[in-house]
């Protein structure tokens, strides 16, 4: 079972396709970056307990970066976070369970072989089968080779090409005479090579026939190739470099000599090294061309171990391959596991703990942890020093010897740090039990001293002392130390305080100076500024004040524990890990995008800020930096860009618990509760730190951010017509492109729909509109019963002055009469009360009028100019006018009681008081009847009227006010126009509404 399953490990290794994908993706790879050992490259594993599928078959990269996993429970894909199980698009069912062989194609797609026969392409949601019915050799398929356009495929049953339309399987007409494919394989230069039973068929690029076979050993799996260097064929007896194909059944040079039963597992990767694998081990030899033979069998010089000691999920290995991104991924009987050159590189120290560190004078950096002390070459080579052990903190000295705090006193040692120079005891109050945070040694040969709970000690001239202007004295403990350009001595304390010492002068730096560092346990010096930083960020001194620093993401300025300058900016060491602020945008200013360096590009832990000597740049340039118990060294030359995610898939859309397929629009019953999409980017290297982001079109107005969640939901969508897009963004905020737009189309209720609304919008407006109209009648009604409850009172009252006073008056007149009868003729008395009781008539006239007027309820439609001109000539006849004229124009219309008596009355009011006060020669009264109401103008040639007068009347006469007050009671506006000595104008004006009869108006 074991030889069957190593069949098929390699056919699947799509290295062309790979490499391509590579170029695309990392243009910036740095081609001359040092080769590393196998401990040097990161490794990261997967187990069952992570997810990962039972018994893997093959594996593939697809060329959207999603890694596929055949198994014998289905198809399984990986995003470099989670496993999922791949499922047959809508509509479509996979022939089988068991994968056996995978192949990816340069367009997204994966070719997939079945245990039980028969291939599948799956591509952007369609899924094509195919059997031996359409060509297929019977049987389970073992290899696929992409060769250009055309795809190959191999197994128990033969061998078949497929042309991008149907299968043609291989036979004597081609010059194929084999029973059974092992391994398809097409070499560099384009000549296919299959490798069967009876040896090795090759067909030149552009032959349409196979050459006859050639005879030779028989492969243990696909042969590997990079680029156009030599073919790497594993057989029975070991691994050995093919440089022709048509020489492979010659011994030519071995790298391995196989010395016990061969497991079949190998692969040449895109940096040169091949890897193949032992009983139980790992293999891989970094420069497999310069390899000696081994001819006693065993490994050639050079070949590196990777095992269950060292970390590996397992102790079989059954699969490997490359991905477009350089990471090397082998599967195990235990799980998954991925060897990756990171950005930083970790040296490998026994019981490491908060290593301090600092920089020598040849590239090579010195690394104590307090028990222990080692010097580290840029290469990595280790060199223990014994002298240094013990060292808590380090400083370097103006002449190049390095100064160590030991338990015991502080410690000169040479450049090297193998010899020792001199002792230095402490003073008494600094006990050996205390721990030394930083040294500094002065270009005044000065020695400063920080020690916990001791505060700062200062040593010069062979005594220690306290600088009296430092806070507390001197005994206040600092975190940070620092000596700048100009021997000046910066000193950092956990209270958000920075003391500057300068000569006997201290000054103190705080929240009242800006500083918002919290614990200062940065001090640095860079571009000609001082940077101050710790707990809460960092700041920079300019002038007299310290200005914060804002970064993206926010995280990169958290709990600083040290800090280093660099033609490439700064470097932090803190709580995101590793961080750079370029050079660039530390000189633009505004906020600045850090690059951060995690466990994702190979930092592993943080390092603490009582630690700030845990960050050094070396001679050569290369960043070391030190987390709880390891150490790693970073070369900024050979750092590569963070990656920018590619499109997102969706993998599934569920609402109210159905499932919908993803790879297709979607319709949604009306009212859905819960709509849920799932997503993901793939990445291979920095899956942690991608970022989402989404958006429905059409709901929502901006994107919308999940973090690093992959599911997200809606409830109560309304309905209508959206658009799901998501976009990924790696760890510096750079998105990558958006997905698809998946359409979703949420089906509208009946209540819901267009025409309902604008129905239910024309009945409001119709309810409204009755309401309109019920309210105007109802208010006509009332203003009709309280005209009906004035006139019921103005009959009530003619009845009472005409059965009470005019009677009374009436009988008094006839007295009257009769005593006048009984006078002579000729008695003056009788004429004079004659007289008088003519007058009396005339006032019971007028009486009787008045009684009239007040009985009427409908005027007249022609009642106004007739009574108007009747009233005048009365007037005019009682006061003398020299001369009145009376015009009308329009249609008369009929008028409410109130508007009559409004006209006559201020018409009458005007003519008495121009012929009683102004002396008017002659008056011209006009009535005007038109489509807005009426307008009655009374105009003299008299004296005129003064302004004060005109506003506030002659006293003790109501004749304007009366006017006024008619008018405002009959709903008209009345407008006085008079200049002394020029006359006088009266002009009412009446809406047709006020001017109205109430029948009128209730029919209105």
């Amino acid at each position: 079972m074991r030889f069957y399953r190593s069949r098929a490990r390699h056919v699947f290794h799509p290295l062309p396709a790979c490499m391509v994908a590579l170029c695309c993706l990392l243009p910036s790879w740095p081609l001359a970056a040092p080769a590393r050992t196998l401990d040097q490259l990161e490794h990261v594993s997967w187990t069952a307990r992570d997810g990962v599928p039972d018994n893997i078959t093959a594996m593939a990269q697809t060329t959207d970066g999603w890694m596929w996993f055949g198994t014998s429970e289905g198809l399984w894909r990986f995003d470099g976070l989670r496993f999922t199980a791949a499922k047959a698009p809508a509509g479509a069912r996979f022939p089988d369970q068991t994968v056996y062989s995978l192949q990816a194609d340069g367009a997204a797609g994966l070719w997939i072989g079945w245990m039980f026969g028969g291939v599948s392409h799956l591509q952007a949601g369609t899924l094509r089968n195919w059997s031996a019915a359409d060509g297929l050799p019977p049987g389970v398929i073992w290899a696929f080779a992409q060769d250009g356009p055309w795809l190959w495929a191999g197994g128990i049953g033969g061998l078949a090409l497929f042309d991008g339309s149907r299968w043609q399987r291989m036979g004597p007409e081609q010059g194929f005479s084999a029973r059974k494919v092992d391994a398809v394989f097409v070499h560099a230069d384009g000549t296919l090579a299959v490798f069967t039973e009876q040896g090795l068929f090759l067909r030149a690029p552009g032959a349409a026939r196979f050459a006859p076979p050639l005879p030779g050993p028989p492969t243990r799996q696909r042969p590997a190739q990079y680029g156009s260097g030599p073919v790497w064929y594993l057989e029975q007896r070991g691994i050995r470099a093919l440089d022709s194909l048509a020489q492979y059944g010659r011994a030519d040079r071995w790298v391995f000599r196989q010395r016990a039963a061969v497991t079949g597992s190998l692969l040449a990767d895109s940096r040169g090294a091949l890897w193949f694998d032992d009983v139980g081990t790992l293999l891989r030899h970094a420069d497999p061309l310069g390899a000696d033979d081994a001819p006693g069998g065993g490994y050639a010089p050079g070949v590196e171990q990777f095992g269950a000691a060292q970390g590996l999920s397992g102790s079989i290995v059954y699969h490997m391959m490359e991905d477009a991104q350089g990471n090397v991924w082998v599967v195990t009987n235990g799980g998954l596991n991925r060897f990756r050159a990171a950005n930083a590189v970790e040296l490998r120290l026994p019981t490491l703990y908060r290593a301090r560190l600092l920089a020598g004078a040849d590239g090579s950096v010195f690394i104590s942890d307090g028990n222990q002390a080692w010097q580290a070459s840029a290469g990595g080579a280790m060199r223990s020093l014994p002298a240094a052990s013990g060292a808590m903190a380090m400083a370097t000295a103006p002449d190049g010897a390095i100064w160590l705090a030991t338990a015991r006193a502080l410690r000169r040692v040479t450049a090297d740090g193998a010899r020792l120079l001199a002792d230095i005891p402490y003073p008494p109050d600094v006990a050996p039990a205390d721990n030394i945070r930083a040294i500094v040694a002065a270009r005044d040969s000065a020695l400063w001293l920080v020690a916990s709970g001791r505060g700062v000690l200062r040593h010069a001239d062979g005594a220690w002392q306290r600088h009296p202007a430092l806070p507390e004295g001197g005994r206040k403990t600092p975190i940070a130390v620092l000596q700048d350009s100009r021997g000046r001595v910066w000193i950092g304390y956990e209270d958000n305080q920075v003391a500057l010492v300068e000569g006997d002068k201290v000054t103190l730096y705080g929240a009242a100076q800006g500083l918002t560092a919290g614990k200062v346990s940065v001090l640095l010096e860079h571009g000609g500024a001082i940077w101050a930083g710790g707990s809460d960020g960092l700041a920079r001194l300019s002038g007299a004040r310290f200005v914060a620093l804002h970064a993206f993401p926010a995280r990169a300025l958290a709990s600083l524990a040290g800090a280093v300058g660099a033609p490439e900016g700064i470097w932090l060491n803190g709580g995101a890990g590793l961080v750079l602020l370029p050079a660039a945008a530390l000189k633009a200013g505004g906020p600045l995008p850090a690059r951060v360096f995690d466990d994702t590009e190979g930092v592993v832990g943080r390092a603490r800020p009582l630690y700030n000597d845990a960050i050094v740049r070396a001679t050569d340039g290369s960043i070391w930096v030190s987390t709880k118990r390891r150490v790693f060294r970073l070369d900024p030359a050979t750092v590569r860009p963070e990656p920018v995610p590619g499109a997102p898939t969706l993998l599934a859309v569920t609402a109210d618990g159905r499932d919908y397929d993803a790879s297709a629009a979607i319709a949604l019953p009306p009212n859905p509760g819960r709509v849920a999409f799932r997503f993901a980017s793939p990445s291979t290297g920095m899956a942690p730190r991608i970022r989402y982001r989404y958006r429905l079109e059409g709901y929502d107005r901006a994107w919308q951010h999940a973090g690093h969640a992959v599911d997200v939901a809606y409830t109560g969508l309304p309905p209508g017509d959206f658009r799901f897009v998501v976009q990924a963004l790696n760890g510096a905020g750079a998105p990558g492109p958006a997905s698809a737009p998946l359409p979703v189309h949420v089906a509208a209720t009946v209540v819901q729909t267009v025409w309902f609304k604008l129905a239910c919008a024309g009945l409001a407006l119709l309810g409204l509109w009755g309401l309109v109209r019920y309210r105007l009648r109802l208010q006509a009604r009332r203003l009709l019963a309280v005209e009906r409850t004035r006139h019921a009172e103005r009959e009530r009252i003619a009845r009472e002055l005409h059965d009470t006073l005019l009677q009374s008056v009436q009988g008094l007149v006839l007295s009257v009469s009769a005593t006048t009868e009984r006078l002579p003729a000729s008695d003056p008395l009788r004429a004079s009360l004659s007289a008088t009781l003519e007058r009396a008539d005339t006032v019971l006239a007028e009486a009787r009028d008045h009684v009239q007027g007040l009985r009427r309820s409908v005027p007249a439609a022609h009642a106004l100019p007739t009574q108007l001109a009747a009233a005048l000539d009365q007037a005019c006849a009682e006061h003398g006018a020299p001369r009145c004229s009376f015009t009308h124009s329009g249609a008369p219309v009929a008028l409410s009681p109130d508007a009559v008596r409004a006209c006559i009355g201020i018409a009458m009011e005007a003519v008495r008081n121009a012929c009683r006060h102004a002396g008017a020669r002659h008056i011209d009264v006009r009535l005007r009847y038109d489509a807005q109401g009426l307008e009655l103008s009374v105009a003299d040639d008299g004296r005129g009227i003064e302004a004060g007068i005109l506003q506030m009347g002659r006293a003790g006469h109501w004749g304007i006010a009366g006017m006024r007050e008619r008018a405002a009671e009959a709903g008209g506006l009345l407008r006085i126009d008079s200049t002394v000595g020029a006359g006088t104008t009266v002009v009412l004006t009446l809406s047709r509404a006020a001017a109205a009869a109430d029948g009128d108006l209730d029919r209105a």
